[in-house]
């Protein structure tokens, strides 16, 4: 009994054995499948942004001046949009300390393997010198719009080549917020997060909506977030998952969940280091985020499944900005291009009519003009005509008129003549008739009695 309990114990362990060899078989399978669908990741330290494939390796690097707190990528013309602060100037005034700075930042444009890179816009804020520079972009790909949060707070949009600004509204957060994140849907609505206030236990932070069309902001809720130490910060990021109405963001150490409205927070995962950076592929229903400054991290959109996606190569710049472009966004992408042709293409048809039909009005007018100067001069010609017609017609109708009415009064008059002869005539006809048939009868009566006195003679 006890060599079969024992033989059956090292069934079960080696079945145990072999069962977990597979489930990491498949787990490592699911992973190398997961990153075939990521196409470039892009890290912003101090020292640049890195772009990275989907193993992790570093592809191109490129420098800028400061590190670039905020980008994004337009799928439509591919292109990474980042901007960074260029020059700040004290300003001081009568020789005494600076208190406010005059702060230069600028958006450039690059192609998504870090080449070509390009000077869009130059934007100047004079602020307060404590104020910590930041802000956030976003893209709408199909209008062509940039969203972009300032330094001071304002709400801005500009088309892709850094024109067309106009203001938004105005968001209300801390000046010396470490970073500003926004994610913009593709409805247009905006959701951001910023610190409120800075205590001495930690900074205080919020979301905030603002719906397309409006300058109504709305705040959805506050969180709090430690301190960071001076040689790290740990941005929150917003992301959202529009088929199942949700927002996510990351405060430190969790991941937080809630719906588009600020309801039902909880929080879906713990961590045990600072969480930097948290992005969506909204359509494998992943999150992913980088923690220990060089490990991507990916799960369900529950904060379950939890797996390592890659390791990046180890730096000892802090990772302050993390961008991730998947397969999905390059064919989204891809779609919106040819979706965009076809409009365009649309417009380039209207626009051929409209020119063509300009052009046919510009060939016809001259003619139409050629008509409309005849019409002109044949009205001319005949008008002393017409008018020596109407001057005559009047009269003559008059005078027709006139006499129609004489003939009228005549016929009347004949009509009632002939009536009153009619009846004279009538009456006389009958009076002679009445003194005929007197005469008849009296003739009648006459040979009767005589016929009757014949009669009486023959009988005697």
């Amino acid at each position: 009994m006890k060599k079969a309990a024992a033989l059956s114990e090292q069934k079960i362990s080696e079945a145990d054995t072999v069962s977990a060899a597979a489930i990491l078989r498949a787990k490592v399978q699911a992973t190398k499948l997961f990153n075939k669908s990521i196409d470039s990741i892009f890290l912003a330290d101090d020292r640049g942004i890195r772009i990275c494939d989907a193993l992790g390796k570093e592809q191109d690097q490129f420098q800028t001046p400061t590190f670039a707190y905020c980008m994004t990528v337009d799928p439509l013309n591919n292109k990474l949009y980042f901007i960074i602060e260029t020059t700040a100037q004290p300003i001081s005034v009568n020789g005494g300390e600076p208190v406010r700075k005059l702060v230069e930042v600028t958006l450039f444009a690059t192609s998504l393997r870090g080449t070509d890179i390009e000077e869009l816009k130059k934007m100047q804020y004079n602020v307060p010198v404590d104020v910590t520079i930041t802000g956030s972009l976003d893209i709408h790909p199909a209008e062509g719009k940039i969203i972009w949060i300032s330094p001071t707070g304002t709400i801005q949009s500009m088309n892709v080549r850094g024109n067309e600004l106009h203001e938004l509204a105005k968001a209300n957060f801390s000046p010396k917020t470490p970073a500003v994140h926004a994610t913009l849907t593709s409805t247009g609505a905006l959701f951001w997060t910023a610190m409120e206030k800075q205590t001495a236990a930690g900074n205080n932070y919020g979301i905030w909506k603002l719906e397309k069309d409006s300058t109504e902001i709305r705040k959805l809720i506050s969180y709090p977030l430690p301190l960071a130490d001076a040689h790290s910060v740990f941005p929150s990021r917003v992301q959202v998952d529009e088929t199942a109405g949700k927002l996510y963001w990351n405060s430190y150490r969790k991941i937080e969940a809630m719906t588009l409205e600020g309801t039902d927070r909880e929080v879906i995962y713990t961590s045990d280091s600072a969480i930097t950076g948290l992005e969506i592929d909204p359509h494998l229903k992943r999150l992913y985020w980088l923690e220990q400054n060089h490990i991507l991290v990916r799960s369900t959109l529950d904060g379950k499944n939890i797996e390592q996606a890659m390791r990046f190569e180890e730096s000892e710049f802090t990772v302050k900005s993390l961008y991730l472009r998947t397969k999905a966004d390059e064919a989204a992408g891809i779609l919106l291009a040819a979706q965009r042709a076809r409009q365009l293409a649309a417009q380039k048809a209207a626009e051929d009519i409209s020119t063509a039909n300009k052009a046919a009005y510009a060939y016809l007018l001259p003619a139409q003009e050629t008509y409309q100067a005849a019409e002109s001069a044949f009205k001319a010609r005949i008008a002393p005509a017409l008018k020596e017609a109407e001057d005559k017609l009047g009269p003559a109708k008059a005078q027709y008129m006139e006499q129609k009415s004489q003939a009228d009064t005549q016929l009347a008059n004949a009509a009632s003549e002939r009536d009153k002869i009619l009846l004279q005539a009538r009456d006389e006809h009958k009076s002679k008739v009445a003194e005929a048939q007197t005469d008849a009868d009296k003739k009648i009566e006459a040979a009767t009695e005589k016929l009757d006195e014949a009669r009486r003679n023959k009988k005697n």
